[in-house]
């Protein structure tokens, strides 16, 4: 949107709308890269059955994309339900949470010099937990020393860079989402109707 907070209007601005002339299905989370891109995950969530097999799915896949310069490229097709994206520090490799109870993963990806993905991996596979527990791989933030705090079962996960898990905030409803104070010392979450606040260690 294109428009001050102290005086909102619905002006927005289209960053891009589909791919290689076909509808997205459901753009759901972003990450806007230091030199204006932005990586965007485009799950079926909003669409009228949120399934892939939906008469009004334009696109074969759930993708992974970059939009630069109004036009969407596809970097990842082996999503089934790409969610939650960010960068590691340095924005050579990019995490993204698969919100998929069968598949509750997050991926890993390196880019190279011209945006070719490579390296494909599991950062962490949390499928088990899923089982046991309320939420799966979402929305997540990663701080200035590449700690990522990622909302998954069981409320949110804490882990460095190399995947190690570091530790876990128990939240006992579903997590969806986390952000971080400017400071970095605190995190605000989303939890089912609760928004909630954790002051972090220094």
């Amino acid at each position: 949107m294109n428009a001050p907070v102290n005086d909102p209007k619905p002006d927005f601005i289209t960053i891009a709308d589909n791919i290689d002339g076909k509808k997205l299905s459901s753009p759901n989370d972003a990450v806007v890269r230091s030199n204006g891109d932005v990586f965007f995950t485009d799950p079926p969530y909003g669409l009228p059955s949120q399934s892939d097999e939906d008469p009004a799915k334009e696109t074969p896949h759930n993708g992974v994309y970059k939009a630069s310069g109004g036009k969407a490229t596809l970097l990842v097709d082996s999503l089934t339900r790409p969610n939650g994206i960010a960068f590691l520090p340095g924005e050579k490799t990019f995490i993204v949470a698969n919100s998929d109870s069968k598949k509750a993963t997050w991926y890993a990806f390196d880019l190279a010099e011209n945006d070719s993905v490579t390296n494909a991996r599991i950062f962490y596979d949390a499928t088990e937990d899923a089982k046991k527990e309320k939420g799966l791989p979402d929305g997540f933030k990663v701080d200035k020393q590449g700690n990522i705090f990622a909302s998954g079962p069981g409320g949110v996960w804490i882990f460095n860079q190399e995947g190690k898990v570091l530790g876990k905030i128990k939240i006992p409803e579903a997590t969806s989402n986390c952000a971080l104070s400017a400071d970095e010392k605190t995190l605000y979450l989303t939890a089912d109707m609760y928004v909630l606040r954790v002051k972090l260690r220094d």
